[in-house]
């Protein structure tokens, strides 16, 4: 597996672990459409809750949050869309977050910055 692909992926393990201790319902991981993808999703409160997760092992390329752009987030807005249609959700209460994940790979520790709401 790309090593990049293994840093992703624990990093998004972190990140579903960190919504469950903070009582989220995780739904549905690595949604896929041909829109794009959506790396979590969870119920909150009767809210449900699109997650990007970004992982870095530092910030030699910038924080992990910076690297969801507005082109990222239209593609998960459209690819939310495609999940409330297909799953039949009458959903209008939801939203957008990020969790940015830095791992500190000596120190064997990982710092999680949750954003919510991200879209307004």
């Amino acid at each position: 597996m790309d090593h990049n692909i293994k840093i992703g992926s624990f990093g998004q393990q972190l990140a579903a672990d960190f919504l469950k201790q903070r009582n989220y319902q995780i739904v549905a991981q690595n949604y896929y459409t041909r829109l794009g993808e959506i790396d979590l999703i969870a119920i909150k409160d009767g809210q449900l809750i699109f997650v990007e997760v970004k992982t870095r092992l530092s910030e030699k390329f910038g924080l992990p949050e910076e690297a969801v752009t507005d082109r990222k987030k239209e593609k998960m807005y459209q690819t939310a869309l495609q999940y409330l249609e297909k799953e039949k959700v009458n959903h209008d209460n939801f939203r957008f977050d990020i969790l940015a994940v830095m791992i500190d790979r000596y120190g064997k520790k990982a710092v999680i910055r949750h954003h919510k709401n991200i879209m307004d």
